[in-house]
């Protein structure tokens, strides 16, 4: 248009300077200045109508390479960072990655179809997942048997099997009983939604479930009819120019070490087929508001506010209450939760660096209880809180072939974040919970022997102090050495660990994987009678698992 109005106008004045020119040509001889003049001015329109053609020329191309860039990025298949170590290495490796759009949103489907089996020496009645503090001791027995470990004095020959009836972790007839479980439970189904608002803003939406739910009516004597499990599912927002990110939703917890910076779907998961890993790993899947920001992809910084929940508090005297019954209608289970008036905050800081990845986080929890109520009482509130520091790195001790991790958290009211889940504290003789001290460490190694082939191994463990104390002539806390020799209360569970995963086929069709495992669990229980009861557990696990996506 601008083009148009400016040829127009150059035409007009061509033509009066020609029609003036042949009427007054005496006025023009006598008066060259003036026709000079008029030179001058059509000099000038045409300069001045070229630039405004180049500027507006410049400005279209302009145009069309910001709207390219928003294109593309708007049309860019999203992508799903796989669970575990980063790279192109069969423990990770999924299958075509297939990706569509849905109104102008990307949408990655995930997952795999899973055929599993586990057997252990000791037998947990336990599917695919393996509760490690509930691994029986032995059970009573007329003897004193062996160097204080699985030291028992009672009644019963260690062979005998009737019921569930010891007390304590209630396991305790199962200890020479092995069992063998096939599963298909831990398959997995996955969704990542996300879509560019502008070049620089990215929003995502991401779910993901297994089948390792277990309501009232499950059963393995017919149909197996068990139900989908939520593991994770998050809303995320991504500025990425400016580095800031924010979380909401239920995923892994920010104590959980990452392979890079602190960025979902990317968490240095164990790679074991145990869907409860191994002792060390710290770890929780709740609820969170995180915000994170980073520098240059180099440096970040994060705080997230978390789901809290109180577990295994040691008696103490008197009447002190931190849980209550959930009501009918309250959509949970007519379970005990306890009382929280405060998230678990977690603060992190994480560097990248041509050494590998480093880590360090302060986690801090409020614990709640009521002291002395009763009809009349409405008994003291207590209110305490704990704090524990944890660190962890990843190292690539020979690039894209070895890699090794280590991570620990330490401090006070630490063991619901371990995967034994140890106790998180005691009754002080106030009534107030006393958060106990404990610990959680984790090293590994990950071989990627070549293309199709990894293998790892891990040793951790979980541990936990004790807290007695005495008051109106009785022992109270956790660590009491008045307990039970096959029920004992916990001191640590510690494990080896070894497997594999070998990429069998990956192509057009997705790809298969087939893994293996073998564990060995101890589980160190604290002095009674001046003998410290030990068991333990061996366990072996297969996995073939079909990933179509």
């Amino acid at each position: 248009m601008i083009k148009q109005t400016f040829t127009r106008s150059r035409i007009s004045v061509l033509i009066a300077a020609c029609l003036t020119a042949g009427a007054t040509p005496a006025a023009f001889a006598d008066n060259g200045d003036q026709m000079q003049q008029m030179q001058q001015q059509i000099q000038t329109l045409e300069q001045r109508l070229e630039q405004m053609q180049a500027q507006q020329q410049k400005d279209q191309q302009a145009q069309q390479a910001q709207q390219q860039k928003f294109d593309q990025a708007a049309t860019a298949p999203a992508k799903v960072v796989p669970q575990g170590y980063m790279g192109n290495s069969p423990a990770n490796m999924q299958g075509n990655q297939t990706a569509f759009r849905l109104n102008g949103v990307n949408v990655q489907l995930g997952g795999f179809a899973a055929s599993e089996t586990v057997y252990r020496s000791r037998s947990l009645q336990s599917d695919i997942g393996s509760p490690f503090s509930k691994i029986p001791f032995a059970p009573p027995s007329s003897t004193i048997v062996g160097n204080g470990n699985n030291t028992n004095i009672g009644g019963n020959p260690g062979n005998f099997y009737p019921n569930y009836a010891n007390g304590g972790n209630g396991l305790s007839n199962n200890y020479n009983q092995s069992e063998f479980r096939g599963t298909e439970r831990q398959s997995r189904f996955s969704i990542l939604m996300d879509g560019n608002i502008d070049p620089d803003t990215i929003v995502s939406g991401y779910y993901e479930l297994d089948f390792l739910g277990a309501a009232p009516t499950a059963n393995a004597n017919e149909s197996n009819s068990y139900q989908p499990r939520t593991r994770n599912v998050y809303a995320n927002i991504d500025w990425m120019a400016s580095g800031w990110h924010v979380l909401a939703g239920q995923n892994w917890s920010l104590a959980t070490l990452n392979t890079h910076g602190i960025t979902p779907r990317m968490e240095a998961v164990p790679l074991t087929i145990d869907a409860q890993y191994v002792p060390g790993f710290t770890w929780q899947r709740q609820w969170q508001f995180r915000v994170v920001k980073d520098w240059d992809k180099k440096w970040w910084a994060a705080v997230s506010f978390e789901n809290s929940q109180t577990v295994g508090v040691a008696g103490g005297p008197g009447s002190t209450v931190y849980t209550l019954t959930p009501p009918g209608g309250s959509l949970f289970a007519p379970a005990p939760m306890s009382v929280n008036h405060y998230p678990d905050i977690i603060a992190k800081l994480a560097a990248e660096t041509d050494l590998g990845h480093y880590e360090i986080y302060d986690l801090a929890r409020n614990f709640q209880s009521v002291y002395g109520a009763s009809a009349t009482s409405t008994g003291s509130q207590q209110s305490t809180w704990s704090n524990a520091v944890g660190v962890g790195v990843i190292i690539p001790l020979i690039p894209k072939q070895l890699d090794f991790q280590l991570s620990g958290l330490f401090g006070s009211g630490v063991g619901r974040y371990g995967t034994v889940g140890l106790p998180d504290a005691d009754i002080n003789p106030n009534g107030s919970l006393n958060p106990l001290n404990g610990s959680q460490m984790l090293g590994g190694i990950i071989w990627h022997a070549d293309p199709t082939l990894d293998v790892y191994g891990y040793i951790g463990q979980d541990q936990v102090d004790s807290n007695i104390y005495n008051s109106g002539g009785h022992v109270y806390g956790y660590g009491n050495s008045l307990g039970s020799l096959y029920s004992p209360d916990l001191n640590k569970v510690s494990q080896e660990t070894i497997g594999f995963w070998w990429n069998i086929y990956h192509g057009n069709y997705g790809a298969l994987k087939l893994g293996g495992q073998i564990s060995h669990t101890l589980v160190t229980g604290f002095q009674v009678a001046g003998v410290t009861p030990t068991t333990n557990d061996n366990m072996v696990f297969t996995s073939i698992r079909y990933f179509p996506f």
